[in-house]
């Protein structure tokens, strides 16, 4: 069986899902017709029983959910000083930390609108 090549003598752009070979109205990616979000699955998990033997041993016998031991290990961790975790657990309990917007110096933003007439 030949293979078809395109303009160029390479196969670039010849699959059946290339962008420019699909049908109006057909997604390109097949998974996303059958609802195949992680996040979906991730989210429908977190309070299901945690598998025991992906928890501390101190944990074992607490019945945690997945939800419970992803936070007990983040609290652990933020706790051990890890700057990363830490980080992100105060974003995410405070807020993240706005950044000022100001002009030169401090001052106020100035915007100059500039059309076709006002050019030098």
């Amino acid at each position: 069986m030949e293979k078809q090549l395109n303009k160029n003598g390479n196969r670039r752009g010849m699959s059946a899902n290339s962008r420019k070979n699909l049908d109006n109205g057909r997604k390109g990616n097949n998974h996303a017709e059958k609802d195949y979000s992680i996040t979906r699955i991730v989210k429908e998990m977190l309070d299901q029983p945690a598998v025991e033997r992906w928890l501390e041993v101190e944990d074992k016998a607490k019945g945690l959910t997945w939800r419970q031991a992803i936070a007990t290990r983040l609290l652990i961790e933020a706790v051990r000083g890890n700057a990363k975790v830490t980080g992100e657990l105060f974003d995410r309990l405070e807020g993240k930390v706005t950044q000022p917007i100001g002009g030169e110096g401090g001052g106020p933003v100035i915007l100059r609108i500039v059309d076709d007439d006002d050019r030098d």
